[in-house]
């Protein structure tokens, strides 16, 4: 990432829009360009002349949302351009004012983010940090908290109002930026950006995986200091209800939706060539046997559900394709649907199913099953299905015309 990229997710940072952010590990500086021009900062007063034309000449300040407020051209966006950038929008916008308008932007003054520090990367909590007096690296890093234990200890300062980068180590920070070269701290100025670098080993030594049927698949950090097991990476990747830490957060059971298409209970915990099976559905019900601590390089799956696909249609809240594990019955695709609507005819609805090829309706008496009176009347579904329920009111009409579709419904 270049310098230009350090102050556009500084910017980020500080109005909370990288929270949460990691941070890449930045270039060597040999790596990097020599001469990197300003990067506008919200809070910066500039000042605009348009050459011979005196009335457009204004001296403006860039707003917290990055935009400055110019007239004939409303909000111009400033924020994250330098200063050649933004000559060129005038010159644009202006053009259709004035012939070939000659533009000039000058950073008159530097806003509170300009009087600051950026502090990224392996730190305990990075942000915008605000020089005061003669600080120095150390401090800027103390006010992050410090490095992280996945720091490397090598550090990137990236200063762009002159275009300079340097890199130093914790080790040698004491002796002046970028080196032993002042015989004292190394001393910062406004808009330095400091970038605490990533060991290369630490992603590969204390990451795990949870893939699959999660809402959140991805790696995830081995803490140094405390140990994960699998309720907790199933935490972490999203699959478990909030609730509180140990066995009381099994209580909370697994993400509703998440329910009927994870397959729970063939999970896979896979380290180096073993394999062994897991039973999230026995975790989260308590069986702590199924609870293995893990260790670096572990990868749990989650697989997905075999489901079949049925159909509903008619007066049903919500019509269209469902997917049910197998086993369903006519209930379970009414729950699924939000059941039916005010105007259904329960006791004409019908399944329409192909047998051998060949459409075949068979009659659900939807008033007996709803009221609980016949439990006949909940069939067995299978792939493919359509459940039809029809108007009151109708004839049967509709049915009839839609067997011919069946087979092009149910995709065979």
């Amino acid at each position: 990432m270049r310098t230009g990229g350090y102050l556009a997710l500084a910017i980020a940072v500080m109005s909370g829009a990288a929270a949460g952010m990691s941070m890449p590990a930045p270039e060597s500086a040999a790596a990097l360009p020599t001469a990197v021009a300003y990067h506008i900062l919200p809070g910066d007063v500039l000042s605009i002349t348009v050459w011979g034309e005196e009335g457009f000449s204004q001296v403006c300040q860039v707003n917290g949302s990055g935009t400055i407020s110019y007239p004939l051209l409303g909000d111009v966006p400033a924020a994250g351009a330098t200063c050649p950038e933004l000559e060129g929008r005038f010159r644009e916008g202006l053009g259709k004012y004035l012939r070939h308008p000659q533009v000039s932007v000058m950073v008159k003054a530097y806003g509170s983010l300009g009087m600051s520090v950026f502090v990224l990367g392996e730190v305990q909590n990075p942000g915008v940090y605000p020089l005061v007096g003669s600080s120095g690296l150390m401090q800027a890093l103390a006010a992050a908290g410090g490095a992280t234990r996945q720091a490397s200890g090598q550090i990137t300062i990236a200063r762009p109002r002159t275009g300079e980068m340097h890199s130093t180590d914790l080790e040698s920070a004491q002796g002046g930026l970028g080196g032993k070269a002042g015989g004292g701290e190394a001393m910062l100025e406004p808009g330095d950006v400091i970038v605490v670098n990533r060991r290369a080993e630490a992603d590969q030594d204390r990451r795990y995986a949870v893939l699959g049927e999660v809402p959140t698949p991805g790696m995830f950090e081995l803490p140094l200091e405390s140990e994960v097991r699998v309720l907790d990476a199933m935490e972490k990747a999203g699959l478990l209800a909030k609730s509180g830490r140990g066995s009381e957060r099994a209580g909370g059971g697994v993400v509703e939706e998440l329910s009927r298409t994870a397959d729970l209970e063939h999970a896979l915990l896979t380290r180096g060539d073993v394999m062994v099976p897991l039973n999230l559905t026995a975790l989260v019900q308590g069986d702590t046997s199924q609870n293995l601590l893990l260790q670096a390089g572990d990868v749990l799956t989650v697989p997905r559900r075999l489901l079949m696909n049925v159909y509903v249609l008619g007066e049903v809240r919500t019509s269209g394709r469902q997917a049910l594990p197998p086993g369903a019955a006519v209930l379970d695709l009414l729950n699924a649907v939000g059941g039916v609507t005010s105007a259904a005819k329960l006791h004409e609805a019908k399944l329409l199913r192909l047998v051998k090829g060949e459409p075949t309706s068979l009659p659900v008496d939807l008033n007996k099953l709803l009221r609980g009176a016949d439990a006949k009347e909940n069939l067995a579904l299978q792939e493919g299905d359509v459940l039809f329920v029809p108007t009151r009111g109708e004839r049967g009409r509709d049915l009839w015309s839609m067997l011919p579709l069946l087979p092009y419904l149910v995709g065979r």
